[in-house]
């Protein structure tokens, strides 16, 4: 499948040596949550997008450092309850009443009996959205921090599209190394390609904010989906689709992996608040007290083409 849609890079992602946050994920997300909730309508400039990476590793080294987090974890992938609980990045909370925790159901259900009645993607998505349709009401976003896969990003809400802000570059293509926010509106569209087109990291398929590129219908491939709701699918059929056929195809060959079964289908929406007072304040003031900001806010100079992102 690829993706054509609007695409605003940082210059670095977590594991660049200017920032040095190798498995800084959690940190980073908190970091960047809590600038939104600070920045009710803006959108990060390259230059914040990069102090915010370089922030949240910095806040990850040092919780390295600290010898009761060595102990528990290891591997230095901290969980978002212990990141918040240090206090050291800002004052936002996980509300558990609007936070989802469900599971990818494969299509195959042959050995897969352990979801029946669980929530599926499917039914926390369609709850996603109805809540998007009511963001017009204040204009206040929604921010979710989205776990998944051992690996967590940003999920931001409104009312007219949905944007993915994420720290690893290697997650929207091979051999990215900047992180990157996607945004998906009216404008984003998903295409079936054949399966043996050759992918081509790199290729102009959007440019900055003018939306898709004039492609014709040979090189799109049939449409699979148009409009914000493509984020769902950019989900399941990018982030999802690989790490689900490997988990089925381990099932189907009888291999026993050290990670339980259910860890491996379940995917977290964790849904943010700031108590921050002046949060609060922006929230209380009038709509038209925040000048209308396009997105990105940078000239249309700096915006990097979208790559054409496949997945077989």
């Amino acid at each position: 499948m690829k993706l054509v849609t609007q695409v605003f890079f940082a210059s670095i992602d977590q594991r660049s040596e200017r920032a040095g946050g190798e498995s800084a994920c959690t940190a980073l997300v908190a970091v960047i949550a809590d600038w939104f909730h600070r920045n009710q309508r803006m959108m990060p400039i390259k230059s914040q997008f990069d102090s915010l990476i370089r922030q949240g590793s910095l806040e990850w080294r040092n919780l390295c450092e600290n010898r009761a987090y060595q102990e528990h974890f290891p591997d230095k992938h901290f969980d978002l309850e212990t990141v918040l609980g240090a206090k050291k990045i800002g004052p936002i909370s996980v509300v558990p009443s609007k936070s989802f925790i469900g599971f990818f159901h494969p299509d195959s259900s042959s050995g897969f009996d352990f979801l029946r009645g669980a929530m599926s993607f499917d039914s926390i998505w369609d709850e996603i959205s109805r809540r998007s349709e009511e963001c017009s009401s204040d204009g206040r976003p929604l921010l979710y921090i989205v776990s998944w896969n051992d690996h967590f990003f940003v999920l931001k809400v409104e009312h007219d599209a949905y944007y993915i802000l994420d720290t690893l570059g290697e997650r929207l293509y091979e051999g990215c190394q900047q992180a990157y926010i996607l945004k998906f509106d009216d404008s984003t569209s998903i295409h079936k390609v054949p399966s043996d087109s050759k992918t081509v990291n790199g290729e102009a398929t959007a440019v900055g904010n003018s939306g898709a590129g004039n492609l014709n219908q040979e090189k799109e491939g049939n449409l699979v989906c148009r409009g914000k709701e493509s984020c769902k699918e950019y989900i399941k059929s990018f982030l999802a689709a690989i790490p689900i056929r490997e988990l089925q195809a381990d099932i189907n060959q009888g291999r026993v992996s050290s990670t339980p079964l259910h860890h491996r289908l379940q995917i977290e929406f964790h849904y943010t608040e700031s108590s921050d007072e002046l949060s609060l304040s922006n929230l209380s003031s009038p709509p038209n007290a925040v000048p209308e900001l396009s997105w990105p806010i940078e000239p249309a100079v700096a915006f990097t083409s979208t790559p054409a992102v496949l997945v077989a």
